[in-house]
C-alpha cells in the first residue's frame, strides 16, 4: 500500500495552518508543521534576532533546521505506514528532500495550494505582526516590513513531485468551500 502525504503549500498568511488543522482533524491523521517544530526550538535554544544572516541563531538557520526535523518526522510516519499532513512554506529548494523521502518510502502527494488575494494577504500579515498572536521567534514584525504579497504569490508554486494539486482560495473561505475541498481530497484518497 502506498501512503499519502497531504502538503499544505503557499505563502505566509494564506491560511495553511487553519485549513491544514481542519483537514487533518477531519481525516484523523497527524498534522505536522514547520512552525510546530520551530516554536519549541525558540523556547529551548532562543529566538532569532535577524532573519537573513548566517549566525547560529538566525531565523533562516532555524527555519532550515525545523524543515530538516519536519522531514525526519515525515519519514517516521511513512515508515510506520501512516498518512499525514505537513505544513510549511515549501519551495523548489525543498523538492530534492521530498523526492528523496519518496524514493525511500513511496507516497502519493496531494498538494493543497493556498492562495489569498494580495490585499487580503497584506492585511492578514500586518494584523499578525501587530497583534503578535504567534510566537515572537517568527519575527513577524520584522518580516512584515519587507512583505511583497504579489511576489509571494509568484514564487509560491506547487512542487514538482508528482501526485495531485488542489487549490484553495482562502480569501473568503466558507464551510461550503471546506466541504467541497474535503470531497476532492476524499476522492483522491480512494
Amino acid at each position: 500500500m502506498v501512503n499519502t502525504i497531504l502538503i499544505m503549500q503557499g505563502g505566509p498568511a494564506t491560511g495553511k495552518t487553519t485549513l491544514g488543522k481542519q483537514i487533518a482533524a477531519a481525516l484523523r491523521i497527524p498534522y505536522l508543521s514547520k512552525d510546530g517544530v520551530k516554536e519549541p526550538i525558540f523556547d529551548h535554544v532562543g529566538c532569532p534576532t535577524a532573519w537573513e544572516t548566517y549566525e547560529p541563531l538566525s531565523g533562516k538557520k532555524m527555519d532550515d533546521a525545523a524543515k530538516a526535523i519536519l522531514f525526519y518526522l515525515v519519514r517516521a510516519q511513512l515508515q510506520a505506514g501512516r498518512n499525514c499532513l505537513i505544513n510549511s512554506t515549501f519551495n523548489a529548494a525543498n523538492t530534492p528532500a521530498l523526492l528523496d523521502i519518496q524514493s525511500q518510502y513511496p507516497f502519493t502527494p496531494i498538494q493543497i495550494l493556498c492562495r489569498t488575494d494580495p490585499d487580503e494577504l497584506e492585511r492578514r500579515y500586518l494584523q499578525r505582526a501587530e497583534t503578535q498572536v504567534r510566537h515572537p521567534g517568527h519575527l513577524d514584525k520584522m518580516k512584515s516590513d519587507a512583505l511583497d504579497a504579489r511576489e509571494l504569490e509568484r514564487i509560491n508554486q506547487p512542487l514538482d513531485i508528482g501526485g495531485h494539486i488542489l487549490t484553495a482560495d482562502t480569501t473568503d473561505f466558507t464551510d461550503e468551500n471546506f466541504l467541497e475541498l474535503m470531497q476532492s481530497i476524499q476522492q483522491l484518497l480512494e
